[in-house]
């Protein structure tokens, strides 16, 4: 499955839930800023709490990167330092391929992310 596919996914269901897409790699986005050593796919804001929400997408070969792991560290556990939401945890979504669920849950229990599922890191799948 193509990267972009999964990134096109998750700003369609950003949108359904109201979030403002703020920068996305593709489309008519300007590209994501870094946060920490790396740039996201996606970064959208919760327009009612101003709360920043990043939003990444893997396909099943990127699961296994270095880099990934780089990432998800540097995104996982970022707070708001700003704003109606400062001090609150900013959400990492995380897309992947439906086949992936189960790589993607071991990589999150290598990183001693496992914990945060459900809580800040929400984990989305494509067919």
């Amino acid at each position: 499955m193509d990267e972009q596919r999964l990134v096109n996914s998750l700003i369609n269901a950003f949108k359904k839930h109201g979030f403002e897409i703020l920068r996305a790699v593709g489309g008519n986005y300007q590209e994501p800023y870094k946060i920490g050593r790396h740039e996201p796919d996606i970064i959208a804001r919760d327009p009612e709490s101003g709360l920043i929400i990043i939003g990444e997408a893997k396909t099943a070969e990127g699961l296994s990167s270095a880099y990934t792991k780089e990432q998800l560290l540097d995104f996982a556990r970022r707070v708001m330092a700003e704003g109606l939401s400062r001090g609150k945890r900013v959400p990492l979504h995380i897309i992947v391929p439906k086949t992936e669920l189960g790589k993607v849950n071991d990589l999150l229990t290598e990183l001693g992310l496992k914990q945060e599922i459900g809580q800040n890191i929400i984990l989305w799948y494509e067919e």
